[in-house]
């Protein structure tokens, strides 16, 4: 392939501190490039940021309208504890129909459970909660981005641990050297970006290697209700749980959002639920951080929680039909990509031609002679090198026009 060109990778590589800051730049110099370049160049296809293009079915904008309109709820939202109570309640509901069935355990809205602006708060905050500048954070290779950036920010250490064939996090394979001083274990299922989905052997072992080494784990399930297997037995039921596990009531929260599940990105509607001392340190960090939900929207949630099945199953399947249509497309011009098990990411690595360490590279040709922007492998950890993050965010339509242009693109350059 013929090197990028008319921007320099190098420089916007070593000026950017994490991967969200690379792709703006990258956005930012290929927008400026469109405005003085004196041919027309291809409108830009955002594939790099997993911000969902799907929005919630109309009725719910309308819920929401009503409430907006009652002006007893534009206050602090922290001030009405009914209406707080009530969220966190509902959620209870949801997660145990939906994630523990006859699980012996029992989940209390007032101790077990925190509404957060999304579940990205969730993660600085148990960065702040739970790690000391200097201390060390685990993260199996390769991670969401944010975890390193939000340690990073905190001043703490970041220690990476390999994943096994299947990509399961294998934590039999942190040294002593990395365990030292290590105090959190972050990880995410389905996973950001490979779409794995932690199997409950994985988890069982993550557990009693927190406990065996007094760790406290969150486990980001930001892409749970976006799961390709179909359940077994009970329909309504989805496994991958942590919290029915042998102890992991003291010492694991997970995270959840309806960004994702119901299109809901820009509401900033999350929860931890888990360990009550962790959800406890939680709420004193968010009582002096902010002052609670845009009240409007715990209303909205709240219903929405009593039904969020169908909701997620409908936007799960326009999700699993893109996927389909562009794994597809790409295995037929000889790209092979395989489908996720979770999520709306493909991951993929980069075609035979290319080497391991050209991910950025790769992006930015790509970028530079399409219009197409993907997220290079590498800013998810070493072991990212050599692949690519494809977050299919866009109407079928534009997708339709990436698979022609990526189609040319590929007969161009010999791939």
């Amino acid at each position: 392939m013929k090197g990028a060109a008319n921007l320099d990778v190098t420089a916007i590589t070593e000026q950017s501190p994490t991967g969200f800051a690379l792709l703006k730049q990258m956005i930012e110099l290929y927008c400026e490039r469109q405005q003085t370049c004196e041919r027309p160049m291809p409108c830009l296809i955002d594939l790099s940021v997993g911000n969902p293009d799907v929005h919630p079915p109309a009725y719910w904008l309308k819920r929401l309208a009503h409430y907006i309109n009652d002006v007893s709820l534009h206050g602090y939202g922290e001030l009405r504890g009914d209406i707080n109570l009530a969220l966190r309640e509902q959620f209870v509901a949801y997660h145990q129909r939906r994630f523990l069935g006859s699980a012996a355990i029992e989940l209390s809205a007032h101790h077990h459970v925190v509404d957060l602006l999304g579940s990205k708060e969730g993660i600085f905050l148990a960065l702040l909660a739970f790690v000391k500048p200097g201390e060390t954070l685990l993260l199996p290779d390769p991670s969401y981005s944010v975890y390193q950036a939000c340690a990073l920010q905190r001043g703490v250490r970041v220690e990476y641990f390999p994943c096994d064939e299947s990509g399961q996090p294998d934590v039999r394979q942190i040294t002593a050297a990395q365990l030292r001083n290590a105090r959190l274990l972050v990880l995410c299922s389905p996973n950001n970006p490979t779409g794995v989905v932690v199997t409950e052997q994985t988890l069982q072992r993550i557990v009693r290697f927190a406990r065996q080494h007094h760790l406290k784990v969150v486990l980001d399930r930001a892409y749970v209700e976006l799961g390709f297997r179909l359940p077994s037995g009970n329909s309504h039921y989805l496994q991958g749980s942590a919290l029915p596990l042998e102890g992991a009531m003291e010492c694991v929260i997970e995270l959840h959002s309806l960004s994702k599940s119901c299109g809901l990105a820009g509401w900033r509607i999350g929860f931890a639920v888990g360990a009550a001392s962790m959800i406890e340190a939680l709420k004193g960090l968010k009582a002096n951080s902010d002052f609670g939900m845009f009240l409007p929207f715990q209303r909205v949630a709240s219903e929405m929680l009593e039904q969020l099945e169908p909701v997620a199953n409908l936007i799960s399947e326009d999700y699993r039909q893109r996927i389909v249509m562009v794994v597809d497309a790409l295995n037929l011009m000889g790209w092979k990509v395989a489908p996720p098990e979770g999520g709306f990411f493909l991951w993929a690595k980069l075609p035979d031609c290319c080497t391991a360490d050209y991910d950025v590279t790769f992006t930015q040709k790509l970028l530079n002679d399409t219009g197409i922007l993907m997220t290079p492998g590498s800013l998810f950890g070493l072991a990212g090198k050599g692949y690519v993050r494809i977050a299919l965010v866009q109407s079928p339509a534009r997708l339709e026009l990436m698979i022609e242009r990526l189609r040319r693109w590929f007969i161009s350059n010999g791939l």
